[in-house]
């Protein structure tokens, strides 16, 4: 009798390990091929038995239980960043290898909460969940911020720091703050400063006032909370400098926008004079790099800040800095883009995050072509949420079920407000909680975009329309080049 050698798992009491590259199956026996579920390179394993049986371990994962090959198993945890599909907008959940969480862009509505809720298994928790999260807003656009209230209000999500582009829209003649000489002086940067500006009533009520009391529903629920203004001159997102590791491996998070210029011995960035595009154009730029990995996650940059970054960048000499290996396009595919930029991105991977109830046809036809036009290889590689969503899972006979489910949902949360009856109360929620996991279910499985990389192996994965023998993922395989410094694309999977 053999039994797995320890340096393959983690743990003592609870023993677990992670799919290797690029996904595996759970085997239903010992020795057959018949598989029950198909799981995504550093997908978690929770080990059951040690024992090894014709290669293979006793597991359980995504609820099934089976077996997996032993050499298709890693004891080190992956980079991870979920596109997830909050329809018109942004919205991604980045976990590192050492499991610390950042939520970047929540999306309007309640997708992405429902999506933590699912992911966590939050229904029935009766306490917080054991670590802190790091929001990063990109800018104030409600499409960006707007489901951070839902996270906010959320019990058992609580969060450390929520870091922002400096720029707080507020009620009154300047959204900003302070302009002066094309230039806005009004930015807020220290924790002190947001706590004050959020903490004015008067700036929660009112025209242009969201921003500021979605900022400030946080304060209620992560009292110590501290907010962060980055800019381009702070060069890292706090605590994630060049000098980081995890796992032995460099891993840093790098502030490439909005640029920071100085106006009379002043903190300052430039105006176009329109408030809309000055909001879009000074977007959080974000360089995630881990090992050999770059990936870039921004906003909603538009044509004339594009053209501003970029002469920025080879101004100072560093032309190559804006160059990754995957990308959140912009703005999701938006035609106000600027092509000098895309050609700087120069990304095998784009990744646009749209919706269906929304009148601007995002993605653009013109803005498609240049992210592959403008993208590394020969086979720059596209993904959407928005058209990974149109699958089988979603015909209108199941758009019908939705419906239902959601109407279910409000109908009962409604009706156990108004009972005063603690067993019908109980038996309500449970109802509750099953309609919710099963909407939950189907607002997250189908549209996300999945990202896994350990530094030099990579995979980005969509689900399949319909299950397919092989499995129930289309995977896309890209792995660093040693001779030329990227990464390069692989057959699909």
């Amino acid at each position: 009798m053999s039994h797995l050698s320890t340096d393959r798992y983690n743990g003592t009491a609870t023993k677990y390990c992670f799919a290797e590259f690029p996904s595996i199956k759970i085997y239903k026996n010992q020795t057959d091929k018949d598989w029950n579920n198909h799981l995504l390179f550093g997908d978690y394993i929770k080990i059951l038995d040690t024992e090894v049986v014709n290669n293979r371990i006793r597991v359980r994962c995504r609820g099934n239980t089976g077996w997996v090959k032993v050499d298709e198993i890693r004891k080190d945890r992956l980079l991870e960043i979920n596109f997830v599909d909050i329809g018109q907008g942004d919205g991604c959940h980045v976990v590192t290898p050492d499991d610390q969480h950042f939520i970047v862009d929540a999306g309007k509505g309640d997708n992405m909460e429902r999506y933590l809720s699912w992911r966590f298994n939050l229904y029935d928790r009766k306490t917080p969940l054991p670590f802190l999260f790091k929001g990063i807003i990109s800018h104030s656009d409600l499409d960006h911020y707007g489901g951070f209230k839902n996270i906010f209000k959320n019990d058992k999500i609580n969060f450390d720091k929520i870091y922002h582009n400096c720029l707080v829209e507020r009620p009154g003649d300047l959204p900003f703050g302070e302009v002066k000489n094309n230039h806005i002086l009004g930015l807020v940067r220290t924790n002190d400063e947001m706590r004050a500006l959020i903490g004015d009533q008067n700036n929660r009520k009112g025209t242009r006032s969201t921003y500021c009391k979605t900022l400030y529903e946080c304060l209620k629920y992560s009292p110590d909370v501290e907010f962060i203004g980055l800019l381009e001159e702070n060069r890292f997102v706090q605590d994630f400098d060049g000098s980081n590791t995890i796992k032995g491996l460099p891993f840093s998070l790098k502030v490439l926008g909005p640029i920071h210029e100085g106006s009379n011995g002043r903190h300052a960035l430039r105006t176009i004079n329109n408030t809309g595009k000055d909001k879009n154009g000074h977007s959080l730029i974000i360089k995630l790099q881990y090992d050999k990995a770059r990936m870039l996650l921004g906003g909603d940059v538009n044509s004339e800040f594009g053209e501003i970054i970029c002469n920025y960048y080879k101004s100072i000499n560093r032309p190559d800095e804006l160059e990754v290996d995957a990308a959140k396009a912009c703005h999701h595919g938006s035609n106000h883009f600027n092509y000098d930029f895309l050609e700087a991105v120069n990304s095998a991977a784009t990744i646009i995050s749209s919706g269906d109830d929304e009148s601007y046809a995002h993605p653009r036809p013109d803005a498609i072509g240049a992210f592959g036009k403008c993208g590394y290889g020969k086979k720059p590689l596209i993904f959407s949420t928005e058209l990974a969503r149109s699958n089988v899972e979603l015909t209108m006979a199941k758009l019908k079920k939705l419906n239902m489910l959601v109407a279910k949902a409000e109908s009962l949360a409604t009706e156990i407000k108004k009972i005063d009856n603690d067993a019908l109360t109980r038996n309500l929620k449970t109802q509750l909680l099953k309609t919710n996991k099963n909407l939950n279910s189907y607002l997250t499985k189908y549209g996300m975009i999945n990202l896994r990389t350990d530094g030099s192996k990579m995979i980005i994965a969509q689900k399949l329309e319909k299950q397919a023998s092989y499995g129930k993922w289309d995977i896309h395989k890209l792995e660093y080049s040693q001779s030329s410094g990227r990464f390069e694309l692989s057959e699909a999977h």
